[in-house]
């Protein structure tokens, strides 16, 4: 249990006419710390707990000896790099000065720890610990917790060097005030090491230790000179020299630049990776970056430990949207792309596109921070205005072009012209938003060019008209113009409508979606009509090869949407009951293997892994891809907290980006349409047998099923008796 204690500094006829001068060490043997126990005397708790990193041994009655691995407690601390400590569990009376490079100020916590911990590895233990806290964070920097400039001694983070509170945090309790009756001497100063950091504001972490004296040595000695003497080191103690003047420093820890060095190193070291590495010194640069220089909202946003964004509010998410960090980083620029994608993909989600609109002239014409210094805001406008007025520009090209913004959005046009057309010249940017301002215009009036269709695989070959005939088709020309059919569907879809099918199935909003999706059922309609149509058994066995071939050949071309229309077609109840006609099928073991490349286990693994490894135009089977986009709507979700401003709410992000993916994916073969040319007579007879579907399909085809099996008995029991006959 720490105890309070009574610090009081007595004054002397030296200390009274002291004036220190540059080279002067440690506290001066002629002043003394001492304890008193009056009433009238200093009063001060302890500020902190410290690890000993090195051993410190001395013979001046002002300083306090320790060894390495030991624990004190500091109950006061001076800018000029002496701390006064006592042993932590230890006598209370005993107090000296102590140098601050020596020792590692620690939380409660970790002090705590370190004392169940056995001393000769304390160090190990803290090393372990610092490791974990100082690995590169997952969260973008914030533009901070900025308290202003006038009131920041509020905080205890910065203060003037006559204040009590330490440069590295606030005291716990009170802080030291000058005896009444006793005058408050000025503390001996003592010059840091040269190389030395300005403490952080965080009590432990991130701080560079001095360099590691060898065991063997007590102190620092210059390397020009001899050893220090023992006699001479009892009169006066030896003073701590800058780091260039030190014997134990090699060349390469002379500079800031060979001390990052050699960190690096470590932690290539360590993880094995360049990109962690990478990581790992943007995550530094993004935590020295001065507090304007920083998103405001970046408490708003939570990420994982790879630092990729989990959710966030819609004004984090946007402001990460035109946030550029200012150093260039190739894997970065990449995942921040990335995120701008996925982003203008999917807003439409849980914002309109005029709030983003909004939002994104906002971000353009910001005020700076207040309170800022000429230079700071000359810094600010280079490093942060510029920047982000130039990324808002980028994304709005991004938008316009990638996103669809004249087809989903046709309204934000007129706005956004008439903002481009204000950025005028001298402004550098004007030439960036004229680009855009043309690229509207060539989006709104340009017409879709009429491209000569490509020649057949076969030519220009004449066909002869099928006279509504199905069996008079060739199979190959049917599956080629079921790939022109498909295809010309699958093309429309957008990924806007891919991700609205999770809120919703039917309608508007998924139209070029269900059309794509009713295809397929009319198709499987088709192919069950014309087998139970057909009266006569060889007939209805040939129309039952014909569709195996017919799926077949759409195998082979990559659409597997009409291969997976047929094979469920006569895979279902109401042809599989009509074994007499199965029976003089000529195909069944071509079927029976492209049946299990329809098989729905493992979520239909085998049709991802046709499609993913398609090679050439193809037609996917999206079934599997809509179950998907349906369970990641279930899977997460948005944290929506009625107590909590709704400008704070959280944006599920991962899940916006799962949709995305299972999109992109499912969309992938868009750009790569099928070479084949229409043929007018086939075509014209798949849109009608493909024209209408029945409502009550199933009960329809059940029945007419029953027909066709009954029918197909009778036939057989006429010829058993005929065999039995003798014919």
């Amino acid at each position: 249990m720490r105890q309070s204690l009574h610090l009081s500094i007595d004054p002397s006829p030296f200390l009274s006419v002291f004036n220190p001068s540059p080279d002067s060490g440690s506290p001066s043997s002629s002043s003394r710390l001492s304890t008193d126990t009056s009433p009238t005397s200093s009063y001060s708790d302890i500020i902190c707990s410290v690890l000993c990193m090195y051993d410190f041994q001395t013979d001046d009655p002002i300083h306090l000896s320790f060894r390495k691995n030991e624990i004190l407690d500091i109950v006061r601390t001076e800018p000029t790099g002496w701390w006064a400590a006592m042993k932590k569990g230890g006598d209370s009376d005993t107090v000296g000065w102590i140098p601050e490079a020596f020792v590692e100020p620690l939380s409660e916590e970790m002090a705590d720890r370190l004392m169940s911990v056995r001393p000769e590895l304390r160090i190990y233990e803290y090393e372990a610990e610092q490791l974990y806290n100082t690995a590169p964070t997952s969260r973008i920097p914030l533009y901070e917790d900025h308290v202003p400039r006038k009131n920041r001694n509020q905080g205890g983070y910065e203060t003037d060097p006559q204040s009590q509170t330490s440069a590295w945090g606030p005291r716990r309790h009170s802080t030291v005030t000058p005896s009444p009756a006793t005058p408050q001497p000025t503390p001996p100063r003592q010059h840091l090491p040269v190389g030395l950091p300005k403490r952080s504001p965080s009590l432990c972490r991130n701080k560079l230790t001095p360099p590691t004296p060898r065991d063997s040595e007590i102190f620092i000695t210059p390397a020009s000179t001899t050893p220090v003497d023992p006699e001479s080191s009892r009169r006066k103690p030896p003073r701590l020299l800058p780091l260039q003047e030190t014997q134990y420093c090699s060349d390469t820890s002379k500079s800031p630049d060979s001390a990052s060095k050699r960190s690096d190193e470590k932690i290539k070291k360590l993880t094995g990776s360049d990109a962690a590495l990478v990581h790992y010194n943007t995550v530094l640069m993004q935590a020295n970056m001065p507090w304007y220089l920083k998103p405001r909202y970046g408490n708003e946003l939570d990420t994982d430990n790879d630092g990729k964004v989990l959710r966030g509010s819609k004004r984090a998410l946007v402001e990460k949207l035109v946030w550029e960090f200012p150093v260039k980083d190739p894997k970065r620029a990449a995942e921040d792309t990335a995120y701008r994608r996925v982003f203008l993909t999917t807003f439409r989600t849980f914002m309109t596109a005029n709030d983003l609109f909004e939002m994104l002239v906002d971000h353009f014409c910001t005020d700076p921070p207040s309170e800022l210094t000429e230079a700071e805001f000359e810094d600010w406008k280079e490093k942060n205005l510029h920047s982000r007025q130039s990324m808002v520009l980028t994304i709005f090209s991004m938008w316009l072009e990638e996103s669809r913004m004249l087809e989903e959005e046709p309204q934000i046009a007129t706005p956004l012209t008439a903002f481009l057309n204000h950025i005028k010249s001298p402004n550098p940017l004007a030439s960036q938003g004229q680009r855009i301002v043309e690229s509207i215009k060539r989006l709104t009036f340009t017409t879709p060019s009429n491209n000569l269709p490509p020649l057949s695989s076969k030519g220009n070959k004449r066909r002869k008209d099928p006279k509504n005939d199905l069996l008079r088709l060739e199979y190959a020309d049917v599956a080629e113009q079921l790939c022109l059919l498909e295809f010309n569907h699958y093309s429309k879809i957008t990924p806007q409508e891919c991700i609205r099918y999770a809120k919703t199935q039917t309608g508007k909003p998924v139209e070029h979606l269900g059309t794509f999706c009713s295809t397929h059922n009319k198709i499987a309609a088709w192919v069950t009509t014309s087998v139970l149509d057909s009266t006569v058994l060889a007939r209805r066995a040939d129309t039952v090869d014909f569709w195996i071939k017919v799926a077949e050949k759409c195998r082979s071309l990559n659409n597997f949407a009409s291969m997976s229309a047929i094979i469920n077609a006569l895979s279902s109840t109401v042809i599989a009951r009509l074994h007499l006609t199965w029976a003089h099928v000529n195909k069944k073991h071509t079927l029976d293997s492209l049946t299990k490349q329809n098989e729905p286990t493992g979520h239909f693994a085998v049709y991802r892994n046709l499609q993913l490894n398609a090679d050439g135009p193809c037609v996917p089977f999206v079934g599997m891809y809509l179950n998907d986009i349906v369970h990641i709507k279930d899977q997460y979700s948005d944290e929506k907290d009625p107590d909590v401003d709704p400008r704070q709410w959280k944006i599920s992000y991962t899940q916006r980006q799962r949709w995305y993916e299972v999109a992109k994916i499912m969309l992938r073969s868009q750009s790569k349409p099928y070479k084949f040319a229409e043929n007018k007579a086939t075509m014209e007879f798949i849109n009608r047998a493909t024209a209408t579907f029945p409502k009550d399909w199933q009960a329809k085809f059940w029945a007419k099923s029953q027909v066709v099996q009954h029918s197909e008995i009778a036939n057989a029991d006429i010829r058993r008796g005929l065999e039995a006959a003798g014919f």
